[in-house]
């Protein structure tokens, strides 16, 4: 989305505007902020570990791209896919995200990580990258706090804040919801101690959850770290990534190696349904196109013909 013909007002409006015309629940926006030239961090969700977002070098600012998407449509939802939670200070993202909650009337939807690229981490002189898991625990701490509480207060390693007013709060009671992203471990562990969903990518090759089954496996060992935290797994929202273009042109190998959510419409229709069974409560699709209206048509081909 912020990106290619996404990088560019007309194109972002078209995108939405064609997502909220096909009445899709959300559109989902990436996180970058700057691209180094060169990067040696492992992108975790391709096999070869290469981030394709390099060779573009280029991103819009996700949470202004939120607020602007907001403003150019009218009931869909806008989801951050995910937010490097230590990227920006916590008071600062706390306000942001509640602006465009504020905007959008109760739209937003905090997909949230702690980010696998040190050398970006690195560029913007934030904590250090080796402390992100227990930054993001803190920021995310933080921004409940803002968001709730009258007079919030907080003492902590890396936020510290009292005597100040927090207004206006998100519309949303008690805050937008907070999908944690990830499939590692740590992922798990988090969402389920904190997370108002989980939100898991299909293709981390060190953590596959590409089929319906393997999806199953990892949302009942959610259940379990939940129970240990004292809460009901059930209550966990179950968001999935499809990591891989969806388009009318991806016919796909057909049989028992054909990919999951590829294919026909028909094929993913049944992909879905399945998912479904194992616990998937949102898909979140990929659009592939370079151009404009590919894109667009491809849009029109997923909420036509396979959601139907």
């Amino acid at each position: 989305m912020a990106r290619g013909p996404g990088a560019q007002a007309q194109g972002l409006t078209a995108m939405a505007k064609a997502a909220e015309d096909g009445n899709l629940d959300m559109i989902a926006i990436n996180d970058h902020i700057v691209v180094p030239t060169d990067i040696d961090s492992a992108y975790p969700y391709t096999n070869n570990g290469v981030w394709p977002g390099a060779a573009a070098g280029e991103c819009l600012e996700m949470v202004t791209a939120g607020s602007f998407i907001a403003a150019a449509t009218e009931k869909i939802r806008i989801l951050t896919s995910v937010l490097v939670v230590p990227y920006r200070p916590a008071v600062l993202a706390a306000k942001m995200l509640a602006t465009v909650d504020v905007l959008s009337e109760g739209r937003l939807t905090v997909g949230c990580g702690a980010g696998w690229m040190s050398e970006e981490s690195t560029a913007l002189g934030v904590p250090p990258f080796n402390e992100r898991g227990a930054v993001t625990d803190e920021y995310i701490a933080a921004f409940k706090e803002l968001w709730s509480a009258k007079s919030p207060r907080m003492d902590g390693s890396y936020v510290k804040f009292e005597d100040i007013i927090f207004e206006p709060k998100p519309i949303q009671d008690p805050h937008p919801p907070i999908w944690v992203g990830g499939e590692s471990s740590a992922a798990i562990k988090r969402a389920a101690r904190i997370g108002d969903g989980w939100y898991p990518s299909n293709h981390n090759p060190v953590n596959l959850l590409n089929t319906p089954q393997r999806f199953a496996a990892a949302s009942a060992r959610l259940n379990e770290q939940a129970e240990k935290f004292g809460r009901d797994g059930a209550n966990i929202h179950r968001a999935y990534l499809a990591f891989y273009p969806v388009s009318k042109e991806i016919s796909g190998p057909t049989g028992k190696d054909r990919r999951c959510l590829s294919g026909t419409a028909t094929e993913i229709r049944d992909d879905i349904d399945a998912f479904e069974d194992a616990g998937v409560d949102t898909i979140i699709f990929s659009v592939g196109g370079r151009e404009l209206n590919e894109i667009v048509d491809n849009v029109a081909w997923l909420s036509r013909d396979v959601l139907l």
